[in-house]
């Protein structure tokens, strides 16, 4: 499959990731650089609460578009929520996943053994960009960079007794997002940043079965949601 197809699901997310994109956006939502965290397992309000967002801006729902930035004593990345069967996502223009970099530092933010996470984070301010992946049945989240596997290149291979990361794998190989399973090869230098996070994200859309109308991000019609920088 060429990295240069675009299907449906998610891999329109990655059209636009380099964060040059970002400039000249004629768009009342997002359209270029933005990451994905989606969870399923917690119910939507909890999960959100549980990143440190404001409860009664949860209830609103205000479209992203007319979302007016409130007033916060710490820094915060304003992004928009929603669901996709049992998934709850959330997307972010900003320079990375707040996820991504809470969970390192905030109990609350890693995943349950009764839930399962992925996360593509582009990672602007300190790449590479990455992804994440708690299965589940587990609490240990896995991290690798654009273009590498969960079980490649690592100095101890991880337990994955009921194949979840072996089968994610498989689904990047089949996307085009892993280097070592491109065919024909291509050196790293040729592959630019918008090859990588397509094939990234039409995996992660095939193998989760997460879709996400393109049309209401681009226009911002998904509710918004600010969580703190922490």
């Amino acid at each position: 499959m060429s990295m240069s197809q675009i299907d449906g699901g998610l891999g329109w997310l990655g059209r636009y990731a380099s964060y040059q994109d970002r400039a000249g956006q004629d768009v009342s939502g997002m359209r270029a650089g933005i990451s994905l965290t989606a969870i399923r397992g917690p119910a939507l309000e909890d999960w959100l609460l549980r990143l440190g967002a404001d409860r009664s801006t949860i209830g609103q729902r205000v479209p992203y578009r007319q979302f007016a930035h409130p007033a916060l004593p710490d820094p915060a990345s304003i992004g928009m929520f929603g669901t996709c069967g049992e998934w709850t996502f959330i997307l972010e223009d900003s320079l990375a996943a707040t996820w991504f970099l809470a969970h390192f530092s905030e109990p609350a933010a890693v995943p349950r053994e009764d839930e399962a996470l992925v996360c593509v984070t582009l990672n602007h301010h300190d790449a590479p960009s990455a992804i994440a992946y708690s299965p589940p049945g587990t609490d240990v989240v896995w991290t690798t960079e654009f273009g590498v596997g969960m079980l490649e290149d690592r100095l101890t291979t991880p337990e994955d007794p009921a194949r979840e990361l072996a089968s994610f794998d498989e689904t990047l190989a089949r996307a085009g997002a892993l280097h070592s399973k491109l065919n024909p090869p291509r050196p790293w230098r040729e592959i630019r940043d918008n090859e990588w996070a397509t094939a990234v994200y039409r995996a992660v859309g095939d193998h989760f079965g997460i879709s996400i109308s393109r049309t209401d991000v681009e226009e911002g019609l998904l509710p918004a949601v600010a969580l703190p920088l922490r």
